[in-house]
């Protein structure tokens, strides 16, 4: 059976490409930061976390999904370098960000602040070793290509 209305080539040019690449990603960063808000104002409104579980696996899902094709791809990011001092203040942001949450939440400041700091550090062991998973798949793709520009010369 034919589908007339469905042709596996793009009925775009390069310029109609180029602007829905640009829309798709602002569409799903707003998706991913939206999805997260509405997890942390549900969790400050009281609801359990029993009821949050799908919200929170299929975000996580999401954030899967785009940490393994990125550096798969080797992709880090359009604008900010996998360097040590990067990963340090976007740890101590985040470590910031979960004191001031479990702070208002629990108004108990030792126990954010116990909070705060180990999310920092956990965050920065796993942007340390994701940045080194990007760099060794960088490597290789950049090397890959090298190789094969020497073949055809």
């Amino acid at each position: 059976m034919k589908l007339d209305f469905y042709t596996k080539r793009s009925q775009l040019d390069e310029m109609q490409e180029q602007k829905l690449c640009k829309l798709e990603s602002r569409g799903f960063w707003l998706l991913w930061w939206g999805h997260l808000a509405v997890i942390f104002i549900q969790n400050l409104m009281g609801t359990p976390a029993s009821e949050l579980i799908w919200e929170w696996a299929l975000f996580m899902l999401v954030s899967l999904y785009m940490l393994v094709e990125c550096i798969r791809n080797g992709i880090w990011d359009r604008h900010i370098k996998p360097t040590l001092g990067a990963n340090l203040v976007g740890s101590a942001i985040t470590g910031l960000v979960v004191f001031v949450y479990r702070f208002f939440v629990s108004s108990y400041w030792p126990g954010a602040l116990y909070t705060g700091v180990f999310t920092a550090l956990l965050c920065f062991a796993a942007l340390q070793g994701t940045a080194l998973l990007y760099k060794k798949r960088n490597s290789q793709l950049e090397n890959t290509e090298e190789d094969k520009d020497e073949q055809q010369n």
